[in-house]
């Protein structure tokens, strides 16, 4: 234990956990940085949480053909939440020898750059890259989310056009889309869970992540789409009961809209996403109801409301 009281792993706890030999552990911390960052008070090293993630994550790239440098590298470019979100996709990684997967911060520049310049062949390349390398959750956490950030700032700052911003958000509407539709879900349930958005398409690439990412689960939902107004919120949830209700609004959504999803006839948990749940002028209405501002946690909540609701298929 450390002072935090966090279990601390010693090298043979890992190898067992992870399935990687003790002589290839002590391998990769030996050549690549790959190993335990703790130490007890005998001093003997030991492996956190994030370090075993780490391990897993460099296992598991190398067994699709990366070699363990490039693995390496990129495990090691990533944070703890970086490494849960790349973890968090059950689809294998890319198997091709001699594969590079780029970090994140590469493929960042990259999707900007291509942006940039109008490069749709590029950008579309990279984005296909990054989300068939990472699964949906983790390149969005780990590249789509800080790339369609980066370029907005740059937008502000007057160092790309609007044009620019807009050709990135198209381009990635367009991959998730694709997305989605190749995991084909066949499963929606007695109790579907239900998404929509009061922005526009092209402010809500959050709630096709999402999609896409149940999707991957073979998980179909209910989509009401964008820009949603309270009568079809409204109406949607008259006839169904659903399993649970994730909304986005970047912007404070109208009265109409909060006043369907805070209605206590809806039965279900309430997930709401997005910075403009957090305006004053409806933080009030919507008390009670869940603050879902992160994807990955999100993904994991709706799937878990799902169990126990016997499936139509």
């Amino acid at each position: 234990m450390d002072d935090e009281s966090e279990l601390l792993w010693g090298v043979g706890a890992v190898a067992e956990r992870v399935g990687v030999a003790t002589p290839t552990l002590r391998t990769w911390e030996r050549r690549y940085g790959i190993g335990p960052s703790r130490r007890t008070e005998g001093g003997h090293r030991r492996y956190s949480e994030t370090d075993i993630r780490r391990v897993q994550l460099m296992n598991r790239i190398v067994m699709s053909g990366v070699s363990a440098q490039s693995a390496a590298r990129v495990a090691l470019s990533l944070d703890s939440s970086g490494l849960v979100a790349a973890l968090a996709s059950d689809d294998p990684l890319y198997n091709a020898p001699g594969h590079v997967i780029a970090t994140p911060s590469e493929s960042v520049g990259r999707i900007v750059d291509a942006g940039a310049v109008l490069d749709v062949v590029g950008l579309t390349a990279h984005l296909s890259d990054t989300i068939r390398d990472w699964g949906v959750l983790g390149a969005w956490v780990n590249v789509l989310a800080p790339a369609l950030q980066d370029t907005a700032d740059q937008v502000e700052q007057a160092k790309l056009g609007v044009e620019s911003e807009r050709i990135v958000r198209e381009r990635l509407e367009v991959e998730l889309r694709s997305v989605a539709r190749a995991y084909a879900p066949r499963f929606l349930g007695t109790r579907p869970l239900v998404l929509a958005s009061v922005d526009a398409e092209a402010e809500s690439l959050a709630v096709l992540a999402l999609e896409a990412a149940l999707a991957g689960k073979g998980v179909a939902v209910l989509s009401l789409g964008f820009e949603v107004t309270g009568t079809a919120l409204a109406g949607l949830l008259g006839r169904v009961t659903p399993a649970a209700v994730y909304l986005w609004a970047s912007h404070a959504p109208a009265p109409d809209v909060v006043v369907a999803v805070a209605s206590p006839t809806v039965g279900a948990p309430v997930l709401l996403g997005g910075s403009g749940w957090a305006d004053p002028a409806v933080r009030d209405d919507v008390a009670g109801l869940e603050p879902a501002p992160d994807l990955l946690a999100t993904a994991d909540r709706l799937l878990g409301l799902m169990q126990g609701a016997p499936a139509a298929r």
